[in-house]
């Protein structure tokens, strides 16, 4: 080889390995910094959703024990005697801090103009506190809230429970709770945080419980750690909170900013959140790395190798001097290496003979055996190579052809078996006509052995699967259980129900049957009267025995028609039937009739005759009837006159319609509500409307829902309530 030839030889080399270098780190460093982004894209999205689960556990916690606290009786009787010296929840506030989880809890309460009357951290009064949107809220909808809020001392989480007297409002007792213990948690992550109140409230928090800013946001927990709130100073706080990134990274710091809403989902603060990039693990992507530059080192190699063949084969002059310079090139490999056509061995390199120890030269291995696969162990795995015909083709044939296949070979040394895999590549050597296929052997003896004891692992791992897989179902089979149980409660609990509003239904028919039997018992017991009376006076002739008795034979027939009438009502387990909606109604107006007739309310059916229903006919008319006994008593209480009852149908709804002035609203989304009554409790149990819902939707898949209204009638426009029944399934 001349000089001119060696120097293009290694500049050629030199430029393709640099090409290769440059092009394998450029992708890499992208690769990097895309797994690197996604990794932290998915810590931030993980993290903000860890934040809203904390933030909504404070809520609950916050509330649950706010409305335990509202109870305490020295509460109501301060409101009502308006003294509060005798309060003393601040000695609550540090039994709570040593005895539970509640580290900070403040308490005030809040008179109905919205004024403080009592602080249990403060000794300041009777200041407004109606620059709060939370505060304005409940004194004008008079509900149970919890949110997050912004007040002259601090950011908190605030539960304010509404305190009534006789139905009256007469203030709110409101539990203060802290951020302390959500920083607290997310120190547990290797986590620091900085809570902000909004800049817009930093003329509301006069008197800064924490006493720190960032510029005009308060920070809202004590334990804010002082270089981050030097790191956020740095950067610029509207810089980091307006950023549209799901994270920055700053000195060296993983950072996210989260949005704290109130009951309005409207922003009143923020967490901004900080840790340590070396704290961020990153393993999956430096173990990426790693093997990528074992790969391209690996890939170098054998680039490597194959330009000193490409070399050897174009700028050979001398083919036995190439023969030694390319043995030595073989020598120097690891792995076995051998030249073959398939059939016979050409030549090997000295790993071929460390292998084989048994023969000193590559020349009397070739007296015993023409070729290596003639020490290929048949291991009946057909990614294992034999010394057999493959389609016509020998084994390293075999392997050119199937390029996208991987193949591998057994051989014994020392009577140990060991593993390798085949690798090919086809040359022709200078000055020779036949074609040499070079075969690489990679010992893989140790992959396997370690696969093997994976694979061992594994199979103790799903042995631990199956023992709590078979764990899950029986918690899973106990869960059934336990929810068929609670079912069969909650069946129970609706029969209960349901027997309540029977009996209560039964009592109101009771007293309206006593109306009904008045007169006809009365008429009985004058006809009696006059058949005794006659008779002692001995005026009683047979003209007056027949029209006295026939009398009391039409009294006592209708008193015999309305008790089948009230049993036919509450008859239990009654079939499904076909039946007409207009009688059924009729029959409920029959049956009331004289409670309509006593308190002059008209009521004016308007269905076809021919409408047909099939369902319960005793439950549908048990529902119809609380339907109507509700206008009733609604009619009575508001309308002193032109009291007025529609009964309408059409396009398969049923249309129950009052002029008592409708319901309001905050009554009317609770109506359907168990136990809910605007009645006295001594007048009802708030059952008949739910149990009216309950039959109609869940046993018949009606719906029934209940509306306030304008209609006419008689040329008179009236407002009322409307329940509207809708057929339609």
């Amino acid at each position: 080889m001349n000089k001119k030839a060696f120097t293009i030889y290694i500049l050629l080399s030199i430029l393709i390995l640099l090409t290769v270098i440059i092009i394998s780190f450029k992708y890499l460093e992208n690769e990097e910094d895309r797994l690197l982004n996604t990794k932290f894209t998915l810590l931030s999205k993980e993290i903000k959703k860890n934040i809203s689960f904390l933030i909504e556990d404070k809520k609950v916690a916050t509330l649950s024990f706010s409305i335990a606290a509202s109870k305490i009786e020295r509460v109501k009787n301060a409101f009502i005697s308006k003294d509060v010296d005798n309060l003393d929840f601040s000695s609550f506030s540090n039994e709570l801090r040593t005895e539970t989880k509640f580290k900070n809890v403040w308490f005030q309460l809040i008179n109905k103009e919205g004024k403080s009357i009592y602080r249990s951290w403060s000794e300041k009064r009777n200041d407004s506190l109606l620059f709060r949107d939370d505060i304005k809220d409940i004194l004008k909808n008079k509900n149970i809230k919890s949110t997050i809020s912004v007040g002259r001392y601090d950011m908190t989480f605030s539960s304010l429970i509404p305190i009534f007297e006789n139905n009256q409002f007469i203030g709110i007792f409101e539990v203060i709770t802290h951020f302390n213990s959500i920083s607290r948690a997310l120190e547990k992550t290797k986590s620091d945080t900085i809570v902000l109140a909004d800049k817009r409230f930093s003329k509301t928090v006069v008197f800064p419980f924490t006493n720190n800013f960032i510029d005009e946001y308060y920070i809202a927990n004590v334990n804010a750690k002082e270089y981050l709130i030097d790191l956020i100073k740095n950067y610029e706080v509207d810089t980091i909170l307006k950023s549209n990134d799901d994270f920055l990274i700053l000195d060296n710091h993983f950072v996210i900013s989260y949005k704290v809403d109130d009951f309005k989902n409207k922003h009143v603060g923020y967490i901004i959140l900080s840790k340590k990039l070396q704290d961020i693990d990153i393993s999956e992507i430096k173990k990426f790395k790693t093997n990528f530059m074992f790969n391209i080192v690996f890939t170098l190699v054998i680039l490597f190798f194959i330009l000193t063949l490409i070399f050897y084969y174009f700028f050979s002059n001398k083919i036995i001097l190439e023969k030694r310079k390319a043995q030595k090139i073989l020598d120097s490999q690891q792995n076995i290496i051998i030249l073959t056509d398939g059939e016979n061995l050409n030549n090997a390199n000295k790993q071929f003979l460390n292998f084989f120890n048994q023969y000193k030269t590559i020349e009397e291995f070739k007296l015993e055996h023409k070729c290596i696969c003639e020490m290929f162990v048949d291991l009946k795995d057909e990614s294992y190579l034999i010394e057999k015909d493959y389609d016509g083709k020998n084994w390293a044939e075999y392997i050119l052809t199937n390029p996208e296949k991987s193949f591998k070979a057994a051989m014994k040394k020392d009577g140990k078996l060991e593993h390798f895999v085949l690798n090919v590549s086809l040359t022709q050597l200078k000055g020779e006509n036949i074609p040499y296929i070079v075969v690489t052997l990679t010992n893989i003896t140790a992959d396997i052995k370690q696969k093997s004891e994976l694979k061992r692992l594994n199979n103790n791992l799903e042995s631990l699967v199956d023992i709590k897989t078979k764990e899950l179902k029986d918690l899973n089979e106990f869960l059934e259980f336990k929810v068929e149980e609670e079912i069969k409660k909650n069946k129970e609990k609706d029969r209960i129900l349901f027997q309540q509003n029977k009996m209560a239904s039964m009592g109101e028919m009771l007293n309206n049957i006593a109306h009904q039997w008045r007169q006809p018992l009365s008429a009985i017991s004058t006809s009696a009267s006059s058949i005794l009376l006659k008779k002692e006076l001995d005026v009683l002739d047979g003209e007056s025995v027949k029209f006295l008795c026939s009398h009391i034979v039409e009294s006592s027939n209708f008193l015999s028609k309305t008790i089948e009438d009230f049993r036919m009502l509450f008859k239990d387990n009654e079939k499904e039937s076909k039946f007409l909606l207009k009688e059924v109604i009729s029959k409920d107006i029959e049956l009331i009739n004289n409670i309509l007739v006593r308190e002059k309310i008209e009521v004016v059916i308007d269905i076809p005759n021919d409408i047909e229903l099939f369902c319960s006919k005793n439950q549908f008319q048990q529902s119809i009837l609380n339907l109507i006994n509700n206008s009733i008593e609604a009619l009575i209480e508001n309308i002193d006159e032109n009291r007025l009852i529609i009964i309408s149908y059409a396009n398969s709804i049923l249309s129950i319609q009052d002029n008592a002035k409708g319901i309001e609203d905050d009554v009317i989304e609770h109506l359907f509500e168990p136990y809910f009554t605007t009645k006295h409790k001594s007048q009802g149990k708030g059952l008949g409307l739910y149990m009216s819902k309950m039959i109609l939707e869940k046993n018949m898949n009606y719906k029934l829902h209940a509306k306030n209204d304008h209609f006419t009638y008689n040329s008179k426009e009236y407002f009322g309530a409307n329940f509207i029944i809708n057929f339609n399934k």
